[in-house]
């Protein structure tokens, strides 16, 4: 598990294949080939986005695609477009966008 403090601004590409917890600033674009990206409370994300799960509590602007599924909770807030087999929105979150819902992700055209 790798953590991006919120001390942190990220300017470019952030690649991984395990979990994500960011707490910081990243723009530029996240690519996860394994496991979740958490976007926390104090995170400030302006990115092009691919991981297999994400879940968003912080502000994030930009593409995001997920394998198997994104939620935002209820401090989420979120402008851009999801991409996903699977999106769960909790009462309380903001999002501004577009939403697909693709039932035929990379995990399951496998």
């Amino acid at each position: 598990m790798t953590t991006i403090g919120a001390s942190l601004v990220i300017n470019g590409h952030v690649t991984s294949h395990e979990d994500i917890t960011i707490h910081g600033r990243v723009k530029g674009e996240i690519s996860l080939e394994a496991g979740a990206l958490l976007v926390a409370p104090t995170a400030n994300i302006d990115a092009r986005v691919r991981a297999p799960r994400l879940t968003i509590h912080g502000t994030m602007v930009g593409d995001i695609a997920a394998e198997e599924r994104v939620e935002l909770t209820d401090t989420a807030s979120v402008s851009g477009t999801l991409l996903s087999p699977a999106v769960v929105m909790r009462e309380g979150a903001f999002f501004n966008g577009a939403i697909a819902v693709d039932r035929h992700s990379k995990k399951n055209s496998r």
